[in-house]
């Protein structure tokens, strides 16, 4: 059987009639699609902010350890028995710059960190003087997740940065 003009153009115009009927069928698809995937995104995307968030301030956490513990091994004297001695004055400068990164600043580094975050040991033998600080780090969105019967989750957790380094 040949294809004439006629019967090709009847073909067509029965093949645009079909598509024409399943568009129908396909309407607000798309909608439908973008409900069920924009929550996902939108999860996904905040997770990953507050993950680099989370980094961002351990990052300073530790530069805060580390600053601290550099002032103190340039300034700790040794005792008259060899060991290091670090006076009560040079301990609170010391905290004072790690926390609020000047010692005449009274804004901190980080929200809600506070010298008695950070804790400055020496041993009793050798000559490493070390920093500890502890920060409980707590997410944006802490307390505004519902879904628990009205009671307020704290999904924060401590970070902990220790630093050592060898008197001067």
């Amino acid at each position: 059987m040949a294809l004439t003009p006629s019967s090709f153009i009847a073909t067509q115009i029965i093949r645009t009639l079909k598509m024409k009927r399943s568009h129908l069928h396909q309407r607000g698809v798309a909608a439908i699609e973008a409900t069920i995937t924009l929550p996902i995104l939108f999860l996904l995307f905040f997770a990953i902010g507050e993950l680099g968030r989370a980094m961002y301030q351990y990052n300073q956490l530790n530069s805060v350890v580390r600053n601290t513990c550099r002032y103190l091994i340039n300034n700790a004297k040794p005792g008259t028995t060899s060991l290091i001695d670090i006076t009560a004055e040079v301990q609170a400068t010391a905290k004072n710059l790690g926390v609020y990164g000047d010692t005449g600043n009274l804004t901190p580094v980080l929200p809600g960190l506070s010298v008695s975050n950070i804790t400055i040991s020496v041993p009793s033998s050798g000559d490493l003087i070390s920093v500890s600080a502890t920060y409980n780090w707590n997410s944006i969105f802490s307390g505004d997740l519902g879904g628990n019967y009205g009671q307020t989750l704290n999904y924060g957790f401590p970070l902990t940065a220790t630093v050592s380094m060898r008197a001067l």
